[in-house]
């Protein structure tokens, strides 16, 4: 997901941005090549575990990366020397394995089957295990390897994350972001978790601070927007920016500056990739479309269309929404079920005013470093972009 500089913005933002995902890739080449020498030396069938998480770290978007470089970039008025480069790209590195580790547990929880286009990895555990004539449940051990490789790579993360980061003011604040970030994703996770369970209370909106959630919002609407909040926002926007702006000396104004933008963006961002489970295209999302139906994903987008449905609507969603073994044809109606309602359209209208408040915010912070506001508002863009959605 190449960095585009925006009209006006400097010439070199392109370049920065493929030396950051140069830098990422390094960074991830030498982490695996050294953890291939150690787990070898613990033995040999270890490997491959590295075999697999190379595979899943190729391809990736690097979108929380480089909210975290151009979040250090916006903490400074210049260009960044390679010293500051490889610094951002080493936390942005360490973000992307937090990021890795969660979603090889996430794919278990949610059973999800394919991951950016491939078998999860739970699904090609257990494929290789069946291929392989082993002993036991093929499923039972992808499981197990999954949850395995994905604790092994989040301590590697707190590992990677340490390396290099000094004792100064500046790194134990970026250091105390990274530690936010973990614990806020994993409870959301469990929020997550407990809100499919239906054990998420009605008046979820509380910790979403005033103003958050419009009057008028339903019970489970607030408790999916609370979801968003801790799951989605802290690792994909907030944490990775603060995380690169502590690390450059940002002050306070701006830290909560670019953490008002980053609730917006995140929050666009998880309402729009909502949209696309179910209205987007399969080839370019990497994970079959209809699947927060079969999984039944308590959604923005769902309360919407439950608000709207009628007697017939209601019916369908109860037998499809959740509903592993549903058909095809009734996942589809629910998916023109979702447009006629006008809940597409209305959540698609949420991801535009939040993408602009963050653009207006943006617009607006003349204290912060061009280069770094002119990555930010790209990233948001691509992030937040809703043109190719059905209206």
């Amino acid at each position: 997901m190449p960095v585009d500089a925006a009209p006006g913005s400097p010439t070199d933002l392109q370049e920065l941005d493929r030396r950051l995902v140069q830098e990422v890739a390094s960074v991830h080449r030498r982490l695996i090549a050294e953890r291939r020498v150690e787990l070898g030396r613990i033995a040999p069938e270890a490997l491959t575990l590295m075999d697999s998480l190379e595979r899943y770290l190729d391809g990736g978007k690097l979108l929380r990366p480089r909210f975290c470089f151009f979040g250090g970039l916006a903490a400074q008025d210049g260009a960044p020397d390679d010293a500051q480069i490889s610094a951002l790209a080493r936390c942005g590195a360490a973000i992307e394995l937090v990021q890795a580790a969660a979603l090889m547990h996430d794919d278990v929880i949610d059973h999800s089957p394919t991951r950016r286009g491939r078998p999860a990895l739970h699904v090609e555990q257990a494929t290789d295990h069946r291929e392989r004539g082993m002993s036991g449940s093929s499923d039972d051990f992808g499981v197990a390897v999954a949850i395995v490789l994905g604790d092994l790579t989040l301590s590697w993360a707190e590992q990677l994350f340490s390396e290099g980061l000094g004792e100064g003011a500046a790194a134990r604040r970026s250091r105390a972001e990274f530690d936010a970030l973990r614990t806020e994703v994993m409870c959301g996770q469990y929020l997550d978790i407990l809100h499919q369970a239906g054990g998420l209370g009605p008046d979820g909106a509380r910790s979403l601070g005033e103003g958050a959630v419009e009057s008028g919002t339903t019970p489970e609407e607030a408790a999916a927007l609370q979801v968003i909040r801790w799951k989605t926002v802290p690792y994909t926007v907030l944490r990775p920016v603060r995380i690169g702006a502590a690390l450059m000396g940002a002050d306070d104004a701006a830290l909560d500056l670019l953490s008002r933008w980053a609730i917006e963006v995140g929050t666009a961002f998880q309402l729009r990739d909502d949209l696309l489970s179910v209205v987007g295209d399969e080839d370019h999302t990497g994970k079959p479309t209809g699947g927060d139906i079969i999984e039944g994903k308590r959604t923005v987008l769902l309360a919407r269309t439950v608000a709207e449905a009628d007697e017939t609507g209601i019916a369908l969603l109860q037998r499809t929404v959740g509903v592993p073994s549903a058909n095809l044809a009734d996942v589809h109606a629910v998916h023109e079920l979702m447009v006629s309602t006008g809940a597409v359209a209305s959540v698609s209208r949420d991801v535009a005013a939040r993408a602009q408040a963050a653009q207006d915010l943006l617009a607006g912070a003349t204290e912060l470093g061009e280069l770094g506001r002119a990555g930010l508002s790209a990233l948001a863009g691509q992030a937040t972009d809703t043109a190719s959605l059905p209206a």
